[in-house]
């Protein structure tokens, strides 16, 4: 039978019609939802730490973006919507990169296999070649986001023939229940955003900032923020910047306080302690503490 033969020639067709993707070497953007409903833009995968989730956000729409490191409380996240989106957009970026290049070398490997089959002698050595090739095949795209899944289809209808065919010419079942079938791709189930604009760019870094517990980190988002609203004024709604630029300062100058207040109490608690040390009142300096 020739079965094999015309499946050879499938592969061999797909791999000389596949498309070379030009995508550019760029990062996943990826997206933490928060319970609030609201998101903030990921570049990169997000890194899940005991009780912290910590990313690099992109503070610019440029290629190479400049980023800042944000890190906020795990349990104020929606991990069941971020964890979808991360799925979705993974495969994106898979299929827009790496995805051709690793169908190209799926296509070798079976266009190599099929071709040794014509140097086999062995009926069951044959069949045993197509099978694996066939395994091969059907395994690829669960692990490899379903991409081009219409074209391995098309190849496994090919090879399924090309087995049921060696089985009959060896004696044997022209049909077998416990080969591999390929599962239907699930179907994205959260949408890709556009990239931000730059009002949502700020909106996110003010969020950010608002999520952040500590000071210095703070801080260094809020600066990002009013070094924007000051580049991008002219493009910016003009009450919008500066209703952001007052709710920026006056966080800042909630900070600044608290943290006078703090060095207040910590040099005055020191100066009490060395005073009661000088008498030995353990018990005054353990209130004290």
């Amino acid at each position: 039978m020739k079965s094999w033969r015309s499946a050879a020639a499938v592969a061999t067709l797909c791999l000389l019609t596949a498309r070379q993707s030009d995508a550019a070497d760029a990062a996943t953007l990826l997206r933490v939802f928060l319970r609030d409903g609201t998101s903030l833009l990921s570049y990169g995968e997000f890194a899940r730490v005991a009780d912290r989730v910590v990313f690099s956000m992109p503070i610019d729409s440029t290629e190479d973006p400049p980023l800042q490191l944000i890190d906020i409380p795990a349990d104020r996240v929606d991990w069941a919507r971020t964890d979808r989106y991360a799925d979705t957009a993974r495969a994106a970026r898979y299929t827009a990169t790496q995805g051709e290049s690793d169908y190209v070398a799926l296509n070798n490997a079976v266009s190599r296999a099929l071709n040794g089959v014509a140097f086999t002698p062995d009926p069951a050595r044959r069949l045993a070649i197509v099978e694996e090739a066939r395994k091969t095949l059907a395994e690829w795209p669960a692990t490899h986001f379903h991409y081009r899944i219409g074209d391995v289809r098309q190849m496994l209808g090919m090879l399924d023939e090309a087995i049921a065919d060696l089985r009959a010419t060896a004696g044997g079942s022209r049909f077998d229940l416990s080969l591999v079938a390929v599962a239907d791709p699930v179907p994205p189930i959260e949408p890709l955003l556009p990239p931000p604009t730059p009002v949502e760019t700020i909106e996110q870094l003010v969020a950010a900032s608002q999520l952040s517990e500590s000071a210095a980190e703070r801080q260094s988002i809020q600066s990002v923020v009013l070094a924007r609203l000051d580049r991008d004024a002219s493009s910016l709604p003009r009450e919008w910047a500066a209703a952001t630029r007052a709710t920026i300062s006056a966080a800042i100058d909630a900070d600044v306080r608290i943290e006078r207040s703090y060095q207040a109490m910590i040099r005055r608690s020191i100066r009490q302690a060395q005073a009661l040390a000088c008498f030995g009142d353990v018990v005054r300096i353990m209130s004290l503490l």
